[in-house]
């Protein structure tokens, strides 16, 4: 699966999907996420480089950082002469889904719809490696050493505490160890399989990101043309 992306490579659809992240390798997952969910986003997708800090802002601080992002999504824009069908922003929560998962994606949400219109803010519960943990098989289609103890199956991965902690002592162990670069390799695995409807547990954060990616498809991207 392609890796093109990021800021120097022009769409070669239009409208574009614009996407921002907290670092290269969270987009690359995203992306592979997202050209699944919704096909019509392959050759729409760029990318904003600039890290994304936004879950733990409020008030004047969130709405300016969201206005920064804006401006930064209008003058790529302008750049790719070209329209936006919608943005999606990726942050790790950092810690276990809890009943401030939803006020805190809110509280960001609305500020990132204020600043952007068609905006979709994809706060991964605890952080993306959660999500990976829903695909048992597609890990050990990577590397095949690599196991999900049983404990860890058919769980809500956003409940787990710290589960990048998981994939490097108790799913990839002493052999071939796991790395944050994984995260995109492992969900193109998943995409290969066909897993990606069916995931081993549960975790809210990315049906939330699924379903956000369904709705700028059927909204924005849906016979707007070439």
């Amino acid at each position: 699966m392609s890796r093109r992306g990021g800021t120097r490579i022009r769409p070669t659809k239009k409208p574009v999907v614009v996407l921002a992240g907290e670092d290269r390798t969270d987009r690359l997952a995203l992306r592979v996420l997202l050209e699944e969910f919704c096909p019509d986003m392959r050759g729409r997708i760029v990318e904003i480089n600039d890290k994304v800090r936004l879950h733990q802002a409020t008030g004047a601080t969130l709405t300016a950082r969201a206005e920064t992002l804006a401006s930064k999504v209008r003058a790529r824009a302008v750049r790719d002469d070209t329209s936006v069908a919608c943005v999606f922003v990726h942050e790790d929560l950092d810690k276990a889904d809890s009943d401030d998962y939803p006020v805190i994606r809110e509280r960001v949400q609305k500020a990132l719809e204020a600043a952007l219109g068609a905006a979709h803010y994809a706060l991964s519960v605890s952080e993306i490696e959660a999500w990976l943990l829903l695909f048992p098989d597609a890990l050990s289609a990577l590397a095949s050493s690599w196991s999900v103890p049983a404990k860890h199956r058919g769980k809500d991965t956003g409940r787990l505490p710290d589960p990048k902690k998981i994939l490097m002592n108790e799913v990839s162990g002493s052999g071939r160890r796991y790395r944050e670069s994984d995260a995109p390799d492992v969900l193109a695995q998943a995409v290969k399989l066909g897993l990606l409807a069916k995931p081993v547990g549960r975790n809210r954060s990315f049906d939330q990101m699924r379903t956000d990616a369904v709705q700028c498809c059927a909204e924005h991207l849906k016979q707007k043309g070439t």
